[in-house]
Protein backbone atom coordinates (compact mmCIF):
# COMPACT_ATOMS: atom_id res chain seq x y z
CA UNK A 1 0.00 0.00 0.00
CA UNK A 2 2.57 2.34 1.06
CA UNK A 3 4.15 1.77 -2.62
CA UNK A 4 1.19 2.70 -4.10
CA UNK A 5 1.08 5.83 -2.48
CA UNK A 6 4.54 6.32 -3.53
CA UNK A 7 3.60 5.83 -6.91
CA UNK A 8 1.02 8.21 -6.64
CA UNK A 9 3.11 10.98 -5.42
CA UNK A 10 5.59 10.42 -8.21
CA UNK A 11 3.04 10.89 -11.25
CA UNK A 12 1.27 13.91 -9.28
CA UNK A 13 5.03 14.88 -9.13
CA UNK A 14 5.66 14.45 -13.14
CA UNK A 15 2.13 16.10 -13.07
CA UNK A 16 3.22 19.50 -11.85
CA UNK A 17 6.86 19.20 -13.37
CA UNK A 18 4.66 18.70 -16.69
CA UNK A 19 3.11 22.18 -16.54
CA UNK A 20 4.60 24.49 -14.02
CA UNK A 21 5.48 27.63 -15.32
CA UNK A 22 2.94 26.79 -18.41
CA UNK A 23 2.41 30.62 -19.22
CA UNK A 24 6.30 30.88 -19.84
CA UNK A 25 6.46 28.52 -22.99
CA UNK A 26 3.18 27.54 -24.10
CA UNK A 27 0.97 30.36 -26.27
CA UNK A 28 -2.37 30.16 -26.92
CA UNK A 29 -3.81 28.52 -30.01
CA UNK A 30 -6.85 29.24 -31.10
CA UNK A 31 -9.57 27.03 -33.22
CA UNK A 32 -12.20 24.88 -31.50
CA UNK A 33 -10.94 25.21 -28.20
CA UNK A 34 -11.08 28.86 -27.98
CA UNK A 35 -14.84 28.63 -28.80
CA UNK A 36 -15.22 26.12 -26.15
CA UNK A 37 -13.36 28.39 -23.71
CA UNK A 38 -16.06 31.40 -25.12
CA UNK A 39 -18.92 28.71 -24.41
CA UNK A 40 -17.61 28.13 -20.83
CA UNK A 41 -17.68 31.90 -20.35
CA UNK A 42 -21.25 32.78 -20.90
CA UNK A 43 -22.55 28.96 -19.66
CA UNK A 44 -26.32 29.12 -19.24
CA UNK A 45 -29.00 26.27 -19.31
CA UNK A 46 -30.27 26.32 -21.96
CA UNK A 47 -26.98 26.17 -23.66
CA UNK A 48 -26.95 28.61 -26.61
CA UNK A 49 -24.06 27.10 -27.68
CA UNK A 50 -25.87 24.21 -29.15
CA UNK A 51 -26.40 20.32 -27.58
CA UNK A 52 -23.63 19.40 -30.45
CA UNK A 53 -20.91 21.63 -28.54
CA UNK A 54 -19.90 20.39 -25.74
CA UNK A 55 -22.44 21.70 -23.12
CA UNK A 56 -20.77 19.80 -20.53
CA UNK A 57 -17.43 20.59 -21.45
CA UNK A 58 -18.59 24.36 -21.23
CA UNK A 59 -20.15 23.68 -18.08
CA UNK A 60 -16.22 22.37 -16.81
CA UNK A 61 -14.96 25.82 -18.20
CA UNK A 62 -17.73 27.59 -15.99
CA UNK A 63 -17.33 25.99 -13.55
CA UNK A 64 -13.64 26.85 -12.79
CA UNK A 65 -14.70 30.29 -13.56
CA UNK A 66 -16.20 30.83 -10.42
CA UNK A 67 -12.57 30.51 -8.91
CA UNK A 68 -10.21 31.76 -11.62
CA UNK A 69 -12.11 35.12 -13.59
CA UNK A 70 -9.48 35.69 -15.93
CA UNK A 71 -10.17 34.22 -19.45
CA UNK A 72 -6.44 33.77 -20.38
CA UNK A 73 -5.96 32.75 -16.65
CA UNK A 74 -8.67 30.15 -17.40
CA UNK A 75 -7.45 28.70 -20.61
CA UNK A 76 -4.19 27.96 -19.00
CA UNK A 77 -5.71 26.39 -15.91
CA UNK A 78 -8.05 24.22 -17.89
CA UNK A 79 -5.02 23.25 -20.04
CA UNK A 80 -2.49 22.17 -17.17
CA UNK A 81 -5.72 20.68 -14.94
CA UNK A 82 -6.58 18.08 -18.03
CA UNK A 83 -3.08 17.12 -18.34
CA UNK A 84 -2.44 16.31 -15.02
CA UNK A 85 -5.55 14.27 -14.78
CA UNK A 86 -4.86 12.42 -17.99
CA UNK A 87 -1.38 11.04 -15.93
CA UNK A 88 -2.76 10.36 -12.88
CA UNK A 89 -5.84 8.58 -14.82
CA UNK A 90 -3.77 6.31 -17.01
CA UNK A 91 -1.62 5.46 -13.62
CA UNK A 92 -5.17 4.25 -11.52
CA UNK A 93 -6.29 2.26 -15.25
CA UNK A 94 -2.92 0.44 -14.88
CA UNK A 95 -3.45 -0.42 -11.82
CA UNK A 96 -6.77 -1.50 -11.96
CA UNK A 97 -5.25 -4.24 -14.67
CA UNK A 98 -3.48 -5.36 -11.87
CA UNK A 99 0.21 -3.90 -13.32
CA UNK A 100 2.38 -3.71 -10.46
CA UNK A 101 2.98 -0.41 -9.10
CA UNK A 102 6.24 1.01 -11.06
CA UNK A 103 5.41 -0.07 -14.26
CA UNK A 104 1.90 1.80 -13.89
CA UNK A 105 3.72 4.65 -12.62
CA UNK A 106 6.55 4.32 -15.56
CA UNK A 107 4.22 3.94 -18.09
CA UNK A 108 2.07 6.75 -16.62
CA UNK A 109 4.49 9.19 -16.74
CA UNK A 110 6.05 8.23 -19.86
CA UNK A 111 2.05 8.98 -21.46
CA UNK A 112 2.07 12.03 -19.09
CA UNK A 113 5.57 14.04 -21.43
CA UNK A 114 4.51 12.62 -24.90
CA UNK A 115 3.02 14.54 -27.38
CA UNK A 116 -0.45 13.09 -26.84
CA UNK A 117 -1.06 14.52 -23.71
CA UNK A 118 -0.27 17.93 -23.25
CA UNK A 119 0.12 19.34 -26.73
CA UNK A 120 -2.99 17.62 -28.04
CA UNK A 121 -5.10 20.44 -29.27
CA UNK A 122 -8.16 20.71 -29.32
CA UNK A 123 -8.04 19.71 -25.21
CA UNK A 124 -11.76 18.56 -25.22
CA UNK A 125 -10.78 15.07 -26.08
CA UNK A 126 -8.83 14.67 -22.95
CA UNK A 127 -12.03 15.40 -20.98
CA UNK A 128 -13.74 12.35 -22.40
CA UNK A 129 -10.70 10.71 -22.47
CA UNK A 130 -10.27 11.16 -18.46
CA UNK A 131 -13.91 10.26 -17.84
CA UNK A 132 -13.18 6.83 -19.97
CA UNK A 133 -10.36 5.82 -18.32
CA UNK A 134 -12.10 6.94 -14.85
CA UNK A 135 -15.07 4.81 -15.71
CA UNK A 136 -13.12 1.64 -16.54
CA UNK A 137 -10.38 1.80 -13.95
CA UNK A 138 -13.44 1.93 -11.27
CA UNK A 139 -15.39 -1.00 -12.79
CA UNK A 140 -12.57 -2.94 -12.66
CA UNK A 141 -11.54 -1.98 -8.77
CA UNK A 142 -14.71 -3.20 -8.22
CA UNK A 143 -16.32 -6.20 -8.03
CA UNK A 144 -19.66 -5.15 -9.08
CA UNK A 145 -21.97 -7.43 -11.09
CA UNK A 146 -21.83 -6.97 -14.69
CA UNK A 147 -24.99 -4.69 -15.48
CA UNK A 148 -23.83 -1.83 -12.85
CA UNK A 149 -20.62 -2.56 -14.81
CA UNK A 150 -22.53 -1.69 -18.01
CA UNK A 151 -24.85 0.93 -16.23
CA UNK A 152 -21.79 3.12 -15.57
CA UNK A 153 -19.72 2.46 -19.04
CA UNK A 154 -23.27 3.53 -20.55
CA UNK A 155 -23.57 6.65 -18.67
CA UNK A 156 -20.02 7.34 -18.74
CA UNK A 157 -20.66 7.80 -22.79
CA UNK A 158 -23.67 9.75 -22.40
CA UNK A 159 -21.77 12.43 -20.17
CA UNK A 160 -18.86 11.96 -23.08
CA UNK A 161 -21.45 12.68 -25.80
CA UNK A 162 -22.58 16.24 -24.04
CA UNK A 163 -18.50 16.72 -24.70
CA UNK A 164 -18.22 15.19 -27.88
CA UNK A 165 -21.54 14.22 -29.51
CA UNK A 166 -20.27 10.69 -31.18
CA UNK A 167 -20.31 9.31 -27.81
CA UNK A 168 -23.75 8.33 -27.94
CA UNK A 169 -23.22 5.48 -29.88
CA UNK A 170 -21.34 4.21 -26.77
CA UNK A 171 -24.53 5.24 -24.49
CA UNK A 172 -26.53 3.19 -26.39
CA UNK A 173 -24.12 0.20 -27.31
CA UNK A 174 -23.66 -0.10 -22.92
CA UNK A 175 -27.17 0.37 -22.55
CA UNK A 176 -28.41 -2.36 -24.63
CA UNK A 177 -25.20 -4.74 -22.87
CA UNK A 178 -26.23 -3.78 -19.24
CA UNK A 179 -30.30 -4.23 -19.97
CA UNK A 180 -29.25 -7.76 -21.06
CA UNK A 181 -27.46 -8.35 -17.93
CA UNK A 182 -29.74 -7.50 -15.63
CA UNK A 183 -32.18 -9.68 -17.47
CA UNK A 184 -29.60 -12.27 -16.93
CA UNK A 185 -28.52 -11.43 -13.29
CA UNK A 186 -31.80 -10.54 -12.44
CA UNK A 187 -31.41 -9.06 -9.05
CA UNK A 188 -34.10 -10.24 -6.49
CA UNK A 189 -33.36 -7.59 -3.80
CA UNK A 190 -34.63 -4.09 -4.19
CA UNK A 191 -31.49 -2.45 -2.97
CA UNK A 192 -29.94 -3.76 -6.21
CA UNK A 193 -32.56 -1.87 -8.21
CA UNK A 194 -31.40 1.46 -6.76
CA UNK A 195 -28.45 1.58 -9.76
CA UNK A 196 -30.83 1.13 -12.53
CA UNK A 197 -33.14 3.73 -11.19
CA UNK A 198 -30.06 6.40 -10.49
CA UNK A 199 -29.20 5.24 -14.48
CA UNK A 200 -32.83 6.24 -15.36
CA UNK A 201 -33.01 9.39 -13.37
CA UNK A 202 -29.68 11.02 -14.05
CA UNK A 203 -30.02 9.73 -18.01
CA UNK A 204 -33.31 11.73 -18.42
CA UNK A 205 -31.74 14.61 -16.03
CA UNK A 206 -29.41 15.36 -19.17
CA UNK A 207 -31.47 15.08 -21.70
CA UNK A 208 -34.13 17.56 -20.30
CA UNK A 209 -31.31 19.99 -19.77
CA UNK A 210 -29.32 19.88 -22.91
CA UNK A 211 -31.21 16.99 -25.78
CA UNK A 212 -30.15 14.41 -27.07
CA UNK A 213 -26.58 15.34 -29.34
CA UNK A 214 -26.70 12.84 -31.81
CA UNK A 215 -30.37 12.45 -32.87
CA UNK A 216 -31.65 15.71 -31.68
CA UNK A 217 -29.28 18.10 -33.11
CA UNK A 218 -28.01 19.33 -36.31
CA UNK A 219 -26.12 16.83 -37.85
CA UNK A 220 -24.29 19.79 -40.51
CA UNK A 221 -21.24 18.91 -37.55
CA UNK A 222 -20.24 16.04 -38.97
CA UNK A 223 -21.05 16.46 -42.32
CA UNK A 224 -18.73 18.93 -42.96
CA UNK A 225 -15.84 17.35 -41.06
CA UNK A 226 -16.76 14.67 -43.56
CA UNK A 227 -16.24 17.26 -46.71
CA UNK A 228 -13.16 18.91 -45.14
CA UNK A 229 -11.52 15.58 -44.62
CA UNK A 230 -12.34 14.14 -47.88
CA UNK A 231 -10.35 17.26 -49.90
CA UNK A 232 -7.52 16.50 -47.01
CA UNK A 233 -7.12 13.12 -48.59
CA UNK A 234 -8.52 14.03 -51.87
CA UNK A 235 -5.95 16.89 -51.57
CA UNK A 236 -2.56 13.96 -51.08
CA UNK A 237 -3.56 11.93 -53.62
CA UNK A 238 -3.24 14.66 -55.87
CA UNK A 239 -0.05 15.82 -54.88
CA UNK A 240 -2.06 19.62 -54.53
CA UNK A 241 -1.75 22.09 -51.49
CA UNK A 242 -5.15 21.49 -49.56
CA UNK A 243 -7.65 24.62 -50.02
CA UNK A 244 -7.46 27.33 -47.05
CA UNK A 245 -10.66 28.12 -46.39
CA UNK A 246 -13.83 26.13 -45.81
CA UNK A 247 -15.76 27.82 -48.36
CA UNK A 248 -12.91 26.64 -50.96
CA UNK A 249 -12.87 23.29 -49.04
CA UNK A 250 -16.44 22.67 -49.77
CA UNK A 251 -16.73 23.64 -53.20
CA UNK A 252 -13.93 21.13 -53.99
CA UNK A 253 -15.63 18.19 -52.06
CA UNK A 254 -18.91 18.94 -54.52
CA UNK A 255 -16.79 19.61 -57.95
CA UNK A 256 -15.56 15.74 -57.07
CA UNK A 257 -18.59 13.90 -55.84
CA UNK A 258 -21.19 16.15 -57.16
CA UNK A 259 -23.29 18.61 -55.49
CA UNK A 260 -26.40 15.88 -54.73
CA UNK A 261 -23.31 14.07 -52.52
CA UNK A 262 -23.04 15.95 -48.59
CA UNK A 263 -22.35 12.77 -46.13
CA UNK A 264 -20.68 9.33 -46.29
CA UNK A 265 -23.91 7.67 -46.87
CA UNK A 266 -24.45 9.70 -50.31
CA UNK A 267 -21.15 9.37 -51.47
CA UNK A 268 -21.23 5.06 -50.85
CA UNK A 269 -24.63 5.49 -52.96
CA UNK A 270 -23.39 7.98 -55.44
CA UNK A 271 -19.61 7.98 -55.60
CA UNK A 272 -18.27 3.86 -54.45
CA UNK A 273 -14.96 3.77 -55.94
CA UNK A 274 -14.10 7.62 -54.23
CA UNK A 275 -16.12 6.86 -50.84
CA UNK A 276 -13.93 3.68 -50.48
CA UNK A 277 -10.94 4.90 -51.03
CA UNK A 278 -11.34 7.22 -48.37
CA UNK A 279 -12.17 4.67 -46.17
CA UNK A 280 -9.17 3.00 -47.19
CA UNK A 281 -6.85 5.31 -46.83
CA UNK A 282 -7.97 6.62 -43.60
CA UNK A 283 -7.61 2.96 -42.01
CA UNK A 284 -3.74 2.84 -43.38
CA UNK A 285 -3.20 6.22 -41.54
CA UNK A 286 -4.70 5.26 -38.63
CA UNK A 287 -2.82 1.99 -38.51
CA UNK A 288 0.81 3.86 -38.97
CA UNK A 289 -0.33 6.59 -36.68
CA UNK A 290 -1.05 4.64 -33.71
CA UNK A 291 1.90 2.96 -34.25
CA UNK A 292 4.10 5.92 -34.30
CA UNK A 293 2.20 7.08 -31.40
CA UNK A 294 3.00 4.19 -29.48
CA UNK A 295 6.53 4.52 -30.15
CA UNK A 296 6.17 8.28 -29.76
CA UNK A 297 4.46 7.61 -26.27
CA UNK A 298 6.81 5.10 -24.78
CA UNK A 299 10.43 5.34 -26.47
CA UNK A 300 11.31 8.96 -27.29
CA UNK A 301 9.16 10.68 -24.59
CA UNK A 302 12.33 9.16 -23.10
CA UNK A 303 14.58 11.13 -24.38
CA UNK A 304 12.66 14.06 -25.75
CA UNK A 305 14.14 17.30 -24.01
CA UNK A 306 17.48 15.84 -22.85
CA UNK A 307 19.07 13.36 -25.43
CA UNK A 308 22.37 12.93 -25.43
CA UNK A 309 24.42 9.60 -26.23
CA UNK A 310 25.80 8.92 -23.00
CA UNK A 311 21.68 8.76 -21.53
CA UNK A 312 20.84 6.80 -24.43
CA UNK A 313 23.54 4.64 -23.00
CA UNK A 314 22.53 5.01 -19.46
CA UNK A 315 18.99 4.20 -20.31
CA UNK A 316 20.00 1.40 -22.99
CA UNK A 317 22.03 -0.21 -19.56
CA UNK A 318 19.15 0.19 -17.08
CA UNK A 319 17.11 -1.77 -19.97
CA UNK A 320 19.80 -4.90 -20.03
CA UNK A 321 19.99 -4.84 -15.66
CA UNK A 322 15.78 -5.24 -16.25
CA UNK A 323 16.24 -8.10 -18.90
CA UNK A 324 18.66 -9.99 -16.65
CA UNK A 325 16.26 -9.79 -13.35
CA UNK A 326 13.22 -10.90 -15.44
CA UNK A 327 12.49 -14.72 -14.44
CA UNK A 328 12.01 -15.75 -17.92
CA UNK A 329 10.14 -19.14 -16.86
CA UNK A 330 7.95 -17.98 -14.39
CA UNK A 331 7.05 -14.95 -16.88
CA UNK A 332 5.80 -17.23 -19.34
CA UNK A 333 3.63 -19.36 -16.41
CA UNK A 334 2.26 -16.13 -15.56
CA UNK A 335 1.18 -15.24 -19.12
CA UNK A 336 -0.07 -19.00 -19.80
CA UNK A 337 -2.26 -18.57 -16.63
CA UNK A 338 -3.61 -14.96 -17.33
CA UNK A 339 -6.98 -14.81 -17.80
CA UNK A 340 -8.70 -11.82 -19.96
CA UNK A 341 -11.37 -9.70 -18.46
CA UNK A 342 -13.70 -10.22 -21.30
CA UNK A 343 -16.33 -8.08 -20.75
CA UNK A 344 -13.97 -5.47 -19.42
CA UNK A 345 -12.36 -5.70 -22.84
CA UNK A 346 -16.14 -5.35 -24.07
CA UNK A 347 -16.53 -2.19 -22.18
CA UNK A 348 -13.31 -0.82 -23.55
CA UNK A 349 -14.01 -2.00 -27.45
CA UNK A 350 -17.68 0.05 -26.50
CA UNK A 351 -16.54 3.43 -25.10
CA UNK A 352 -13.70 3.47 -27.67
CA UNK A 353 -16.28 2.90 -30.62
CA UNK A 354 -17.11 6.34 -31.85
CA UNK A 355 -13.64 6.87 -32.10
CA UNK A 356 -12.37 3.91 -33.97
CA UNK A 357 -15.70 4.84 -36.42
CA UNK A 358 -14.82 8.60 -36.47
CA UNK A 359 -11.03 7.96 -38.09
CA UNK A 360 -12.43 5.71 -40.53
CA UNK A 361 -15.51 7.68 -42.16
CA UNK A 362 -13.77 11.06 -41.18
CA UNK A 363 -10.01 11.07 -40.92
CA UNK A 364 -7.72 9.93 -38.60
CA UNK A 365 -7.27 13.10 -36.46
CA UNK A 366 -4.85 13.41 -33.44
CA UNK A 367 -7.72 14.23 -31.03
CA UNK A 368 -8.91 11.07 -32.14
CA UNK A 369 -6.10 8.91 -31.99
CA UNK A 370 -5.42 10.03 -28.50
CA UNK A 371 -8.67 7.74 -27.36
CA UNK A 372 -6.85 4.71 -29.43
CA UNK A 373 -3.88 5.01 -26.92
CA UNK A 374 -6.72 3.28 -24.06
CA UNK A 375 -7.19 0.33 -26.22
CA UNK A 376 -3.03 0.26 -26.82
CA UNK A 377 -2.69 0.63 -23.23
CA UNK A 378 -4.63 -2.14 -22.59
CA UNK A 379 -2.34 -4.46 -24.93
CA UNK A 380 0.29 -2.90 -23.01
CA UNK A 381 -1.03 -4.27 -19.32
CA UNK A 382 -1.72 -7.46 -21.02
CA UNK A 383 2.12 -7.92 -21.96
CA UNK A 384 3.29 -6.86 -18.81
CA UNK A 385 1.30 -8.10 -16.38
CA UNK A 386 2.63 -11.70 -16.21
CA UNK A 387 6.47 -10.15 -16.16
CA UNK A 388 8.15 -11.84 -12.99
CA UNK A 389 11.60 -11.04 -11.97
CA UNK A 390 13.84 -12.85 -10.17
CA UNK A 391 13.82 -13.88 -6.57
CA UNK A 392 17.41 -12.57 -4.88
CA UNK A 393 17.92 -12.98 -1.23
CA UNK A 394 18.63 -9.15 -0.43
CA UNK A 395 16.40 -7.78 -2.77
CA UNK A 396 12.66 -8.40 -2.49
CA UNK A 397 9.38 -7.21 -4.76
CA UNK A 398 8.96 -4.65 -1.95
CA UNK A 399 12.51 -3.16 -2.43
CA UNK A 400 12.74 -4.00 -6.58
CA UNK A 401 9.52 -1.57 -6.95
CA UNK A 402 10.70 1.22 -4.76
CA UNK A 403 14.07 0.88 -6.31
CA UNK A 404 12.14 1.33 -9.94
CA UNK A 405 10.18 4.45 -8.37
CA UNK A 406 13.69 5.64 -7.71
CA UNK A 407 14.54 5.25 -11.12
CA UNK A 408 11.78 6.95 -11.86
CA UNK A 409 12.23 10.02 -9.46
CA UNK A 410 14.96 10.94 -11.06
CA UNK A 411 14.22 10.77 -14.76
CA UNK A 412 11.13 13.32 -13.20
CA UNK A 413 13.97 15.90 -11.56
CA UNK A 414 15.88 15.20 -14.62
CA UNK A 415 12.92 16.66 -16.77
CA UNK A 416 12.25 19.55 -14.28
CA UNK A 417 15.51 21.15 -14.92
CA UNK A 418 15.49 20.03 -19.01
CA UNK A 419 11.78 20.66 -19.66
CA UNK A 420 9.77 23.40 -21.13
CA UNK A 421 12.38 26.49 -21.37
CA UNK A 422 10.50 29.65 -21.76
CA UNK A 423 9.54 30.44 -25.44
CA UNK A 424 7.73 33.12 -27.09
CA UNK A 425 4.59 33.58 -26.48
CA UNK A 426 3.22 36.01 -28.64
CA UNK A 427 -0.52 35.30 -28.49
CA UNK A 428 -0.99 35.26 -25.07
CA UNK A 429 1.34 38.68 -24.89
CA UNK A 430 -1.39 39.66 -27.43
CA UNK A 431 -3.87 39.04 -25.36
CA UNK A 432 -2.38 40.59 -22.05
CA UNK A 433 -1.62 43.53 -23.69
CA UNK A 434 -5.41 44.70 -24.88
CA UNK A 435 -6.49 43.47 -21.47
CA UNK A 436 -4.38 45.70 -19.88
CA UNK A 437 -6.10 48.70 -21.39
CA UNK A 438 -9.23 47.93 -20.39
CA UNK A 439 -10.73 50.27 -22.88
CA UNK A 440 -13.98 52.45 -21.33
CA UNK A 441 -17.00 51.95 -24.48
CA UNK A 442 -18.03 49.15 -26.35
CA UNK A 443 -15.45 47.86 -28.55
CA UNK A 444 -16.05 47.30 -32.39
CA UNK A 445 -13.56 44.58 -33.39
CA UNK A 446 -11.96 43.65 -36.90
CA UNK A 447 -9.71 40.30 -36.62
CA UNK A 448 -9.79 37.21 -38.47
CA UNK A 449 -8.73 35.45 -35.03
CA UNK A 450 -10.08 34.23 -31.86
CA UNK A 451 -8.83 36.86 -29.78
CA UNK A 452 -13.20 38.63 -28.91
CA UNK A 453 -12.87 35.40 -26.49
CA UNK A 454 -10.55 37.16 -24.27
CA UNK A 455 -12.35 41.03 -24.91
CA UNK A 456 -14.95 42.50 -22.93
CA UNK A 457 -18.25 40.73 -23.41
CA UNK A 458 -19.84 44.12 -24.76
CA UNK A 459 -17.94 43.89 -28.12
CA UNK A 460 -19.22 43.50 -31.64
CA UNK A 461 -16.69 41.89 -34.15
CA UNK A 462 -16.44 42.11 -37.93
CA UNK A 463 -14.98 39.67 -39.46
CA UNK A 464 -12.28 40.76 -42.32
CA UNK A 465 -13.79 39.42 -45.38
CA UNK A 466 -16.86 41.99 -45.45
CA UNK A 467 -14.56 44.12 -46.13
CA UNK A 468 -14.94 44.30 -50.45
CA UNK A 469 -14.84 47.84 -51.57
CA UNK A 470 -10.89 48.72 -51.40
CA UNK A 471 -11.59 52.15 -49.87
CA UNK A 472 -10.78 50.07 -45.78
CA UNK A 473 -10.96 54.01 -44.67
CA UNK A 474 -14.84 54.29 -45.65
CA UNK A 475 -15.31 50.59 -44.22
CA UNK A 476 -14.19 51.65 -40.75
CA UNK A 477 -16.46 54.50 -40.71
CA UNK A 478 -18.90 52.59 -42.22
CA UNK A 479 -18.52 49.76 -39.53
CA UNK A 480 -17.65 51.94 -36.87
CA UNK A 481 -14.75 50.01 -36.08
CA UNK A 482 -12.43 51.31 -32.95
CA UNK A 483 -10.39 48.23 -32.66
CA UNK A 484 -7.60 46.66 -35.12
CA UNK A 485 -5.49 44.28 -33.90
CA UNK A 486 -2.55 43.59 -36.22
CA UNK A 487 -1.32 40.29 -35.74
CA UNK A 488 1.18 38.84 -38.17
CA UNK A 489 -1.90 36.61 -39.76
CA UNK A 490 -3.86 40.43 -40.45
CA UNK A 491 -0.82 41.82 -42.06
CA UNK A 492 -0.11 39.26 -44.13
CA UNK A 493 -4.12 39.41 -45.28
CA UNK A 494 -3.68 43.29 -45.52
CA UNK A 495 0.04 43.63 -47.35
CA UNK A 496 -1.09 44.02 -50.78
CA UNK A 497 -4.21 45.72 -50.10
CA UNK A 498 -3.92 49.55 -51.32
CA UNK A 499 -6.62 50.58 -48.78
CA UNK A 500 -5.27 49.68 -46.12
CA UNK A 501 -1.77 51.10 -46.70
CA UNK A 502 -3.89 54.36 -46.95
CA UNK A 503 -5.60 54.24 -43.80
CA UNK A 504 -2.45 53.07 -42.03
CA UNK A 505 -0.61 56.33 -43.65
CA UNK A 506 -2.77 58.61 -42.21
CA UNK A 507 -4.52 56.50 -39.26
CA UNK A 508 -3.52 59.39 -37.08
CA UNK A 509 -6.14 62.23 -38.28
CA UNK A 510 -8.64 59.59 -38.49
CA UNK A 511 -8.19 59.07 -34.53
CA UNK A 512 -6.54 55.88 -34.25
CA UNK A 513 -3.43 55.08 -32.35
CA UNK A 514 -0.79 52.73 -33.20
CA UNK A 515 0.86 50.60 -30.04
CA UNK A 516 3.19 47.56 -30.18
CA UNK A 517 1.94 44.45 -28.65
CA UNK A 518 4.26 41.68 -28.36
CA UNK A 519 7.88 41.35 -29.80
CA UNK A 520 7.29 39.99 -32.93
CA UNK A 521 5.89 43.03 -34.38
CA UNK A 522 2.17 42.87 -33.70
CA UNK A 523 0.29 45.83 -33.26
CA UNK A 524 -2.52 47.62 -32.00
CA UNK A 525 -4.70 50.27 -33.75
CA UNK A 526 -7.52 51.69 -31.64
CA UNK A 527 -9.73 54.92 -31.46
CA UNK A 528 -8.13 57.23 -29.24
CA UNK A 529 -11.86 57.52 -28.13
CA UNK A 530 -11.48 54.20 -26.18
CA UNK A 531 -8.34 54.69 -24.12
CA UNK A 532 -9.54 54.98 -20.38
Amino acid sequence: MRLHWLGVFIVLLAGWVLVHDITAWKDVEFGDETTYLGSGLTFSVPFIGGVQWGPLYAAWYAFWHLFIPDSLDLYYANWAILSVLAGFVAFLWFRSLKVSVAMSAWLAVLFLFSNQNLPLNPKISIAPFCLILGALALVHFNAWPQYVRFLVVAFTGLVCSYIRPEFYVSFLCATVIALGWLWKEAPKDTIRWVPLGSFVVATLVLHLLFGNPLFGADDSRSTVAFQQHFVVNYSAWNHQPEPSTIESQLKLFHKVLGDDVQTFADAVKKQPKWAFKHVFTNITHSLTANVKNAVDTFYQTLFRGWYSRWRTAFVGLIVLIFAGCVDYRRTFQNFQKTSVDFWGFVAVLVLLLPSLIATVLIYPRTHYLVFHLILIFWLLAQVVKPISLRNFSMFSQSLQGTVALGVLLVFVGIRYFSYSQPLPTPIADNVRFIKAIQPTARLRVLERDWYRVFLKEESDWIHVEEYTSGNFTDFVKAKNINFILMTQDMQAYFAKDAGFQAFLQSHASLGFEKRLTNSIGDYLLIKQTLKP
